[in-house]
């Protein structure tokens, strides 16, 4: 692992020193690539798309597919970006418009519960938030299989105060941290196993498993909760609209954070489809196979 890990390093920081605009340029002879020749998982992506939009064309959708393959090679070049990224730089280009509503629950001294989907660049979601809000960040994810870029990819999480945690880490890292006034990140539309704590809600026009890992730990911990929406003004510009479900998540009834978050994320995906991670098999499980097996 050490020797792969070091070529590894080298490659990202020569990689990550370009300016984006020859990233750019990179980006787009990858989407030809990919798009054309490769095909990276188009299966799973027609048929998500056909799923999630039926009142839609099939030119319609044919140009959100596209649009998803230029952006998801956009993305690939800005996440190396994130490197050697500083903080004026992340600051120029994703504007948090309303940070204030997570200070105010800092101010409070309240923790707080992260949702946000894959859509647009999460990487750089984490940083800007990290670096216009109070909270002590923890950024959840799940690692990879390759020991070496795994840890390249911790530390580039880590940037700025964000802790990158194992999602199998969150329970105890919340638990010995309870001193601290944090906000833990979560992937609202990450596909759950069977035997995880589910509900099943609509999502997209589809009966959709999502997990109740994020509502348990608010009601637990009394943490409010946050959703972000981030859209993609142009190229390398983003925003971030921090919109609050509750701060008083024990006053609400099952399901309720869940099935909100989840309609936030799909306002967002009905505004800017191109942008979420559609080669995800977001429906793998199906109602009639796969009653949930959650209790309030």
């Amino acid at each position: 692992m050490r020797i792969s890990y070091w070529l590894q390093k080298l490659g990202i920081a020569i990689f990550s020193s370009l300016p984006l605009f020859l990233l750019y340029v990179l980006a787009d002879f990858l989407f030809l690539l990919n798009y054309y020749l490769v095909g990276y998982r188009k299966a799973v992506v027609r048929e998500n798309l056909k799923k999630a939009f039926p009142a839609r064309s099939a030119s319609e959708r044919l140009q959100i597919e596209k649009d998803f393959y230029r952006y998801l090679s956009d993305q690939l070049v800005e996440t190396f970006k994130t490197f050697q990224m500083s903080e004026n730089d992340v600051l120029k280009r994703v504007e948090v418009l309303n940070p204030e509503v997570m200070n105010d629950l800092a101010a409070k001294g309240q923790h707080v519960v992260h949702l946000l989907g894959h859509h647009a660049n999460w990487e750089w979601y984490a940083k800007a938030l990290a670096l216009k809000t109070k909270h002590w960040l923890f950024f959840v994810y799940k690692p990879l299989n390759n020991k070496g870029f795994d840890a390249l990819m911790k530390q580039m999480r880590e940037r700025f105060g964000v802790r990158a945690v194992p999602m199998k880490s969150v329970f105890s890292t919340i638990e010995s941290n309870l001193d601290k006034v944090h906000a833990s990140f979560f992937g609202g539309d990450q596909s759950p196993m069977a035997h995880n704590r589910f509900i099943w809600t609509p999502f997209m026009h589809q009966p959709t498993a999502v997990y109740l890992g994020a509502e348990d730990i608010a009601k637990k911990y009394n943490a409010a909760v946050v959703f972000g929406k981030m859209r993609r003004v142009k190229r390398g510009y983003y925003t971030i609209e921090l919109k609050l479900i509750t701060d008083t998540p024990n006053e609400t009834a099952f399901g309720d954070i869940t099935r909100a978050h989840t309609r936030l994320l799909e306002e967002l995906l009905e505004e800017q489809p191109q942008y979420w991670l559609w080669s995800h098999k977001r429906w793998k499980l199906q109602p009639d196979k796969h009653p949930s097996n959650a209790t309030a």
